[in-house]
């Protein structure tokens, strides 16, 4: 005997349900998963160019612009987000602060730029100060190049860009000294 038909009401709701996550989950893998490299749809992908930006320097000093430290130059960049507030960050920063200082002694050509994501400059400062930091920071208090540029929404990050601006890798969290001397030994032309 065959199975009575589902009454027409029924059977239209189904179809909306099947039509609507179909249409989400286009929009899911699509929309979500495409970047213009402004971070715009996700997180600035490895591969991509980094995006450049200009933002007040923490310290008082010249703005802070990532082309003009980096590509501008043909230096690769360590490129850092941080907060004074997050409690990851005060353990990875002086290691930031340490080979920076480390590879500036040596001559090397690598050059670190930090972003201070939604600090007060009153927090941020001492914070600097404290974990020794002497290169760039800017201080992106409206997270306007933190979310809507580089699409972050946590810190710390770390980005690793090559002469020519391209991503060559990302670190969400706080990175290892083996991490960031691996990445810098490859930054620098070891390979």
């Amino acid at each position: 005997m065959k199975s009575p038909a589902p009454p027409r009401r029924l059977r239209a709701f189904l179809i909306g349900v099947v039509l609507a996550a179909v249409l989400a989950f286009f929009l899911f893998v699509v929309l979500g998963t495409t970047s213009n490299g402004s971070g715009v749809g996700g997180v600035v992908p490895v591969g991509s160019v980094a995006p450049n930006f200009t933002l007040p320097s923490v310290t008082g000093g010249a703005p802070v612009e990532l082309d003009a430290l980096g590509v501008r130059r043909h230096h690769p960049v360590v490129l850092n987000f941080f907060a004074s507030w997050c409690v990851p960050c005060q353990k990875e920063t002086p290691l930031l602060a340490e080979t920076a200082a480390a590879q500036q002694a040596k001559g090397s050509v690598v050059q670190f730029v930090g972003v201070d994501a939604a600090d007060k400059p009153a927090d941020a400062v001492p914070f600097i100060q404290k974990a020794g930091i002497t290169y760039p920071v800017g201080q992106d208090a409206t997270l306007r190049v933190t979310a809507n540029v580089y699409g972050l929404n946590g810190e710390p990050n770390t980005f690793f860009i090559d002469e020519s601006g391209v991503v060559v890798g990302h670190v969400i969290g706080p990175v290892s000294k083996s991490q960031l001397d691996g990445w810098i030994h490859r930054l620098a032309g070891g390979g």
